[in-house]
């Protein structure tokens, strides 16, 4: 190299300047540029097909109806933030009345909801489990009493139906039986929106049915006298109290297996015509009597 001219020195530096800026550019064009490039050519034709896909929703959203707005009272007739047990047992009372059974027992259950699989958007609902235990004079009147429940307006769901059947009737002599059945359904709740607690349905209470509250009211209203209190001041005062007497006179019949409002009749009054009279001495609704139940029998007029 020692014999190299000046000048061939410096055509030797000005080459091996040129190859490193050529394999410089080159580096930085690949590794540099290029991948910026399609990165950026490939942000530019997503956010294009973005644009396209929000103004087709925002066409589909003009074009479609106006949505009506629901109000929280109205979903709470669906699913309320408490149990409202109340209501359950007014729609109970009412399928007791219009099918024309009995209910002999009801039973509220609070637990969280279980599922399968998690849900999202339902980790904090709740379920209030009822199961209702009913006389029925046939299968029709348990249909019925299902119906009606199934009535309701909240969401529910009906977990199990369960009911015997009676001995098959070979003779007219004999009288029917009614069915025991137990059904049980859920109704569920949000105890976590409490803040809507304001807007919860209400309940229309009926009137009771010729019952007397036992508890002292504050509205200057005076309790109701006992039958024995009433004979004591009865007889202090010199004066006959009819219903006491009534009262004292009556016979109380307990109700044993196999026994029926007709044979209970026909023991104390000769006849099937005093099973009336105990209907209405006893506020009966049907001529079904429990195993267990204590009637008053009362003089026939």
């Amino acid at each position: 190299m020692s014999n190299w001219t000046k000048r061939q020195k410096e055509l030797a530096l000005v080459i091996v300047a040129t190859v490193l800026l050529a394999g410089s550019a080159a580096y930085s064009y690949f590794s540099l540029y290029a991948p910026a490039r399609d990165a950026r050519l490939q942000a530019e034709q997503l956010l294009s097909s973005e644009k396209e896909v929000l103004m087709a929703l925002q066409a589909q959203q003009k074009a479609a109806p106006v949505a009506e707005k629901i109000s929280t009272s109205a979903l709470q007739q669906k699913v309320a933030v408490e149990p409202m047990a109340d209501l359950i047992l007014l729609q109970i009372e009412q399928a007791e009345l219009i099918s024309g059974t009995l209910v002999t027992a009801v039973n509220f259950t609070e637990a969280p909801l279980t599922l399968l699989q998690p849900v999202e958007g339902l980790e904090n609902v709740q379920e209030i489990i009822t199961t209702v235990e009913f006389n029925a004079r046939d299968y029709k009147s348990i249909t019925a009493f299902i119906k009606e429940i199934e009535a309701m307006e909240r969401i529910m769901v009906i977990d199990s139906i369960d009911f015997a059947s009676n001995e098959e009737i070979t003779t007219q002599e004999q009288e029917g039986e009614p069915l025991t059945v137990s059904v049980s359904f859920s109704a569920f709740f949000r105890p976590d929106l409490i803040k809507l607690e304001d807007t919860l349905p209400k309940v229309d209470s009926p009137a009771p049915a010729k019952k007397s509250n036992p508890l002292p009211q504050n509205d200057g209203t005076d309790l109701v006298v006992s039958s024995d209190s009433a004979i004591e001041a009865s007889s202090e005062n010199g004066e006959e109290n009819t219903d006491a007497v009534v009262a004292q006179t009556a016979t109380v019949h307990t109700v044993v297996a196999g026994e029926t409002l007709l044979q209970i009749s026909r023991k104390y009054y000769g006849d099937n015509a005093g099973a009336a009279l105990i209907q209405e001495a006893n506020n009966l609704s049907g001529s079904v009597v429990k195993v267990g139940m204590a009637l008053t029998i009362p003089q026939r007029p």
